[in-house]
């Protein structure tokens, strides 16, 4: 992978669930994913829904930080993830 210093460098985010809403959800220890709509390789939008998950009885959306290419998903649907985790990784175009 180039250097994210270097003009035209690829730069990889990661997507996971907002922190605030783990705050937000009284006993939210266990989560797992619902499900994708996007797949990898698919170009997406900033605060584009990529999919969903669900932290004790509440549905959350799983969204685009920024535009790009979903490059992986790293957490498939009916798995189970922890606060903070990594869901899936995002390539700027």
């Amino acid at each position: 992978m180039p250097s994210p210093y270097c003009e035209g460098a690829d730069i990889v985010s990661d997507v996971m669930v907002d922190p605030a809403r783990w705050e937000s959800i009284e006993g939210a220890g266990a989560a797992f994913v619902e499900g994708w709509l996007a797949c990898e390789g698919d170009r997406v939008r900033s605060g584009q829904r990529l999919g969903s998950a669900r932290l004790a009885d509440w549905r959350v959306d799983i969204e685009a930080p920024h535009d790009g290419v979903l490059e992986e998903i790293c957490v498939p649907v009916g798995e189970p993830f922890a606060r903070g985790q990594v869901l899936a990784r995002l390539v700027n175009f």
